[in-house]
Formats: C-alpha cells, sequence, structure tokens
C-alpha cells in the first residue's frame, strides 16, 4: 500500500509506456517500489502490445497495481488513429482495442480491473493538419466519441491527453463554430491537460479556461507535467539545466497549482509524464 507520508498533489497520476514494466518481474518491482515513495494512486499503463498478445501478463500487473492500491487505466497512443478507415493505424483499429481486446479482457479478470481507457492521440502531429486543420478536428471529435460509447458500453470510462491549447482552436461543424475542447471535453470523460511548462502560474493559468468550461459539464480534468528531458524548449519540462529543474522543484510546483486549482469542481489532480523520465529526475 501507499504509504501515509508518501508525496501527493491530490489524486496523483502518472504516465507508464514501458510495456517491459509489464513482463519482466524486476522491472515490476522497482516501478512498484518508486510509486510507493511517490504517492501516485492512477496509473496510465500503455498495453497496445500487451492486450493483443500477452493478456496474462497484463493482467498479472493490474491486479498488482491494485493490491498496492492504485487505479489503473489502460493507455493507448498513435496519432494515425485519427484517420477515418477500418484497418490498421486507422480509427477502427482504435476503437478496436476497446470494443475487441479490452472487452476480451474484463471477462477474464476478477480483481483489479482498470477503470477507463485512455488514448493519446495528437492529431496536430500529423503533416495534414496545417492544410486540414478543420477537417482532422472533426476526425478527432468522431474517434473520441467512438471511443467513448465503445468504453461506456463495458462500464469504463474515456480520459485523453489534450494540449493546454485546444482552446484557441476554433471548430466548424456546418454553420456553427466552437472552440476545440469543448466539443472534447463533451465528448469524454477524462480530459488530462499536457500543460507542460515549470512554473506553477503559469502550469494554472493555462488550464483554467479548460477547468471553467468543464467544471459546467461534470467531467474530470487532469493537469499534467512533464519530466523528460532534452525539450525544446528547456521551460517546457523539469529535466532542464535552470534553477526550475528536479523533483523537489516539481513537487512545489504541483502543491501550489493544487492549490489555486482546488476550488474547481473538476480538478481531479495532477499527473506526471512520465515513468521513465520522473524515475531518474533527481532531486
Amino acid at each position: 500500500m501507499i504509504p501515509s507520508n508518501a508525496q501527493g498533489y491530490q489524486s496523483s497520476a502518472l504516465w507508464l509506456w514501458q510495456e517491459t514494466v509489464i513482463t519482466d518481474p524486476s522491472a515490476e518491482a522497482t516501478f512498484f517500489a518508486f510509486v510507493g515513495t511517490h504517492g501516485v494512486r492512477r496509473v496510465y499503463v500503455e498495453c497496445e502490445s500487451a492486450i493483443q498478445t500477452n493478456q496474462p501478463a497484463l493482467i498479472r500487473f493490474l491486479e498488482a497495481a491494485a493490491s498496492h492500491g492504485m487505479v489503473t487505466e489502460l493507455l493507448f497512443g498513435d496519432p494515425r488513429w485519427v484517420l477515418p478507415g477500418k484497418g490498421y493505424p486507422h480509427q477502427g483499429y482504435a476503437v478496436s482495442l476497446v470494443a475487441t481486446f479490452t472487452k476480451r479482457l474484463l471477462r477474464r479478470m476478477n480483481a483489479g480491473k482498470p477503470v477507463a481507457v485512455h488514448f493519446d492521440v495528437e492529431p496536430y502531429s500529423l503533416a495534414r493538419w496545417r492544410r486540414e486543420r478543420n477537417a482532422i478536428a472533426l476526425d478527432y471529435i468522431g474517434l473520441v466519441t467512438r471511443l467513448a460509447g465503445a468504453a461506456h458500453s463495458l462500464g469504463l470510462t474515456l480520459s485523453v491527453d489534450v494540449p493546454y491549447w485546444y482552446s484557441t482552436i476554433p471548430v466548424t461543424r456546418g454553420s456553427v463554430t466552437t472552440p476545440m475542447n469543448q466539443l472534447v471535453i463533451d465528448a469524454v470523460d477524462g480530459y488530462v491537460i499536457m500543460d507542460y511548462w515549470d512554473t506553477s502560474q503559469r502550469v494554472a493559468s493555462q488550464a483554467t479556461t479548460d477547468l471553467t468550461y468543464a467544471d459546467g459539464r461534470g467531467k474530470d480534468v487532469v493537469i499534467g507535467v512533464l519530466t523528460t528531458c532534452g525539450q525544446i524548449p528547456a521551460d517546457t519540462s523539469f529535466c532542464n539545466a535552470t534553477s526550475h529543474s528536479g523533483t523537489a522543484w516539481m513537487e512545489s510546483v504541483l502543491r501550489v497549482v493544487t492549490e489555486i486549482e482546488r476550488p474547481h469542481s473538476s480538478f481531479t489532480g495532477a499527473t506526471i509524464e512520465d515513468y521513465a523520465g520522473f524515475s531518474t529526475l533527481g532531486r
């Protein structure tokens, strides 16, 4: 179980992109030792391969996470999944990860079941975004709407990773233009902001628009920060060569952000991107 004196930021979460943690007992033990001392209560477990080819290992990991007092979400991600189509790597494939493989997984589990599916689909990383932004944005709304339906049919919720600036993207459907963040928030259950900066004021201020809208929609918003090294600009990560670097600084920022955002009913905590970076960040 998580020790009572562990560091926490309301209900803190962590992205886990390394599937070796699922399949390697030594890596798993190291992971649970680390999260147990950092107040991690929710883990986004990337499992695109394991859920299709090694469900027994995935089930063991999910059960172990539950025994350590953690809630899990099944994490998947690829920007190409925004594109309509039936086969890999299009929307149909992304939906099948939920409707086919997650359904199969849940049928095999009794304890430690995940509570959500979690998709990191970043359509703006595609070259077509610059040329066809409105069309791609509509495709994304269509994707997350389909994913939400598939998740809800299994008794799960849908979380999605989003940049902090979707509120600046107007999306036109027919004769109506709406900020992209509002369309996404309306379609999903959990809105996880990739709010990647290294000061509390900037992190908090950038999340305000999303939180305010989500407050009126009964949705959950999580604020995410970054620990990956070598980022440009450097102040988007807590792994940099400035005084705004390291675990202690990140923890101080997240404590302040939590206090600032606590009045928002939609705010459910902080999350850290990701285990690989955080585990080597240093104080």
